[in-house]
């Protein structure tokens, strides 16, 4: 990856999309998305994120827009209140797809939000 910012719709996904093969090719640790007001965490197909009772009200209705994406709690253990696991199991485009939708649609962010990615 030679870029690690964007503030543009299609560059967003762009970013997402690179930080997320990066991130198979790799066999890396995971990619992390993050604006101002938000992280989202990428590894092994799982997407980790924060969110209150009014974003978690509107990831619900983001959720029955994209079926591929579902909640998936940890077997192993409860996940601290307010954290969510979503499985991931689509190619990097559709994720990107999602993963523009958090950020625009749960996290009320406008068109022209900046995404970073700070790791993959």
């Amino acid at each position: 990856m030679t870029r690690f910012e964007a503030d543009a719709p299609r560059e967003r996904l762009s970013l997402v999309v690179d930080a997320i093969t990066a991130h198979r090719t790799r066999d890396s640790e995971g990619a992390v998305f993050e604006t101002d007001r938000a992280t989202v965490r990428y590894a092994d197909r799982v997407l980790r994120l924060e969110c209150d009772a009014d974003e978690r009200d509107r990831l619900d209705t983001l959720l029955a827009d994209f079926h591929v994406f579902k909640v998936a709690q940890p077997e192993t253990r409860k996940a601290p209140e307010g954290v969510v696991y979503l499985s991931a199991i689509a190619d990097a485009k559709h994720a990107a797809d999602f993963v523009e939708g958090l950020f625009r649609r749960v996290y009320d962010h406008g068109e022209g939000y900046e995404l970073r990615v700070v790791r993959v």
